[in-house]
């Protein structure tokens, strides 16, 4: 690993601020064994119960066939010995391979500053809800449970998340989950930290997903990635997760192409903790301090989302992939979605289009010139440019926003398309809202998707000097 504008140098030996990893790089397989894990992890969901009393089983049974509509296996059993449970339910459920098991327990008093809704903490009981994914459709699965539960009780308030500690209020879940236009989002079963030891925009960080491994797969870390690239950095490993639920991961270390000309290639952490510096997030050392605490995760099946290729003069060293950032910031990276993962991202951009136009519009209205001028570089749409590769995967492009017309914009495209020989780089076309996929503004200090709506609205009015 290196520096963000230099070579990796010649790692120190041991005692020199270097930890090895023992035995333990050898022990990883090279071939697509490297990324098996032990055992299926099953998903396990706490939903927030507002009533002061709890619910019976047989009513949780009753609504849930009822939200179903049939009448389901289902077998009562008694809770495990050393169990807050009052009962449980196994039930099997039409669209999930593997018996689902609910149960009703006593809430445990929580810090209403760590929940995203004040009714989730005065909440006495919760409902709680335990599957195995099926690790070909995870995201079918999680999508179908989460809105039966919901859908079955709705005086629920809030959900938790076990597996990636995810909340989510009410709202959120009828806006995901419930509403008419709402599809699977293979995005929900993972999250991202970020682990740093200062705030430096170039402080090495770690970032690491928690929730794959239900999917079966292993989960994913970018190290050592200067701080002022995470954002970048989590696209890209959202996109890599994407792309592993469709197509399991290859061996250790084989490039895995992300996007067109863009490839990764994904390395036992292993392989590249031993050359990180023992204080660094990541660090063999890191590792060790968090299973001493509890937290064994950080040693288990993980891959690292490097460059395609190690790089160093001296040493070859697997390092974060500089290039593929690099044009993602400068907006001359398309990278691939799967077929699920796109259909989401553009049900996202269509509903939070009319924030994208009135912050467009905003900041053409600026009374300074500067941040008028942030209007014509920073407003990008993603759409199809049309041809199709010989994956027959559809090309999408990026298009800098020149003008809006109502639900149409005038965008020139960002870069030379593959699958196009008769559009170029900076060819402006007209692209209507129905046809976009994507979009994103970069600002100076941020960078706003369809998921930060609200937020890009208030960062333009503090550029305006309005807030």
């Amino acid at each position: 690993m290196s520096a963000p504008d230099e070579e990796p140098s010649e790692p120190a030996s041991p005692g020199e601020g270097q930890q090895p990893a023992g035995d333990a790089a050898n022990s990883v397989p090279d071939d697509e064994s490297a990324w098996e894990l032990p055992e299926m992890v099953p998903s396990s969901w706490v939903a927030f119960w507002p009533h002061a009393d709890a619910p019976s089983r047989e009513e949780v049974g009753r609504a849930v066939a009822s939200w179903v509509g049939r009448e389901l296996e289902a077998e009562a059993g008694e809770p495990e010995e050393g169990s807050d449970a009052l009962w449980t339910l196994v039930v099997r459920v039409p669209g999930v391979t593997t018996p689902v098991a609910l149960w009703v327990e006593a809430a445990i008093p929580a810090d209403p500053g760590q929940l995203p809704d004040s009714a989730m903490a005065r909440c006495k009981w919760v409902v709680g809800m335990q599957a195995l994914l099926e690790p070909g459709e995870p995201h079918e699965e999680y999508f179908h449970l989460v809105a039966m539960l919901f859908g079955a009780l709705p005086e629920l308030v809030g959900l938790l998340d076990v597996s990636n500690s995810r909340r989510w209020t009410r709202a959120e879940i009828e806006e995901q989950f419930l509403a008419q236009d709402a599809v699977p989002n293979d995005e929900f079963l993972w999250t991202i930290t970020a682990v740093a030891t200062s705030e430096d925009e170039d402080a090495p960080m770690l970032l690491f997903t928690t929730g794959l491994d239900r999917c079966g797969l292993p989960e994913l870390e970018l190290l050592e990635l200067p701080a002022r690239h995470s954002q970048a950095g989590a696209i890209l490993m959202n996109h890599v997760a994407s792309l592993l639920l469709e197509a399991p991961p290859p061996a250790p270390r084989t490039p895995i192409e992300v996007g067109p000309g863009l490839s990764v290639a994904l390395v036992p952490w292993q392989d590249c903790s031993r050359f990180v510096p023992e204080g660094q997030p990541g660090s063999v050392a890191f590792r060790e301090e968090a299973a001493r605490h509890g937290d064994g995760a950080l040693s288990g099946v993980r891959a690292v989302v490097c460059g395609p290729e190690p790089r160093g003069q001296y040493r070859h060293v697997w390092a974060w992939p500089r290039d593929i950032i690099g044009r993602m910031e400068d907006g001359r990276a398309v990278l691939y979605a799967s077929e699920h993962a796109a259909a989401a991202t553009e049900r996202r951009a269509q509903r939070a289009w009319p924030k994208f136009a009135t912050a467009y519009a905003s900041l053409r209205r600026a009374d300074d010139e500067a941040t008028r001028a942030l209007a014509d570089t920073a407003f990008n749409v993603q759409a199809p440019v049309g041809g199709v590769d010989a994956e027959d995967r559809r090309e999408q492009g990026w298009f800098v926003v020149r003008r809006f017309d109502h639900d149409v914009v005038e965008g020139a495209l960002s870069e030379e398309p593959v699958t196009r020989e008769d559009l170029h780089a900076g060819d402006v076309v007209r692209i209507e809202r129905k046809d976009v996929t994507d979009w994103r503004v970069i600002l100076p200090d941020d960078t706003f998707g369809p998921d930060r709506g609200d937020a890009l609205l208030a960062a333009v009015d503090r550029l305006r000097g309005l807030a």
